[in-house]
């Protein structure tokens, strides 16, 4: 008897069908992923006035150009940050308040209170007006 040996066909695995999944994966993940460290700025929102003999709060003037000023000097955040920081921790100032004037650019303003809340200097309240 005569048994015929029909070979058997190989299956390969097609690698097209995997490589588009990983492909729409990476897209997936780019497209969802967020490098923005996002974080809440917190301010203080009373109005009351400050009681007499209690320190005073420091003000942060935000110019036109993003320049910072406090007492009358012209100072980089990161330097701002860290003399406020320290005169909060001598009880110098209750307080920090930051004021733009009335050309100021939001996101300057916006940056001044991020790199003062990054430096950990708190309370912190936006004033409005020039105050000059």
């Amino acid at each position: 008897m005569h048994i015929e040996h029909i070979p058997r066909r190989r299956h390969t695995i097609s690698l097209t069908p995997l490589i588009d999944v990983v492909f729409i994966l990476l897209v997936f993940f780019m497209l969802a992923t967020s490098f923005t460290d996002w974080r809440p700025i917190g301010l203080v929102t009373g109005t009351s006035a400050a009681t007499p003999g209690q320190t005073p709060p420091a003000v942060v003037r935000v110019d036109a150009d993003g320049r910072l000023h406090y007492q009358q000097r012209v100072m980089a955040a990161p330097a701002l940050a860290a003399e406020l920081k320290d005169a909060r921790q001598r009880d110098e100032i209750s307080a920090v308040i930051v004021q733009p004037e009335a050309d100021a650019n939001l996101e300057d303003t916006v940056s001044a209170l991020d790199a003062l809340s990054g430096a950990g200097v708190a309370p912190m309240s936006l004033a409005t007006g020039s105050g000059s």
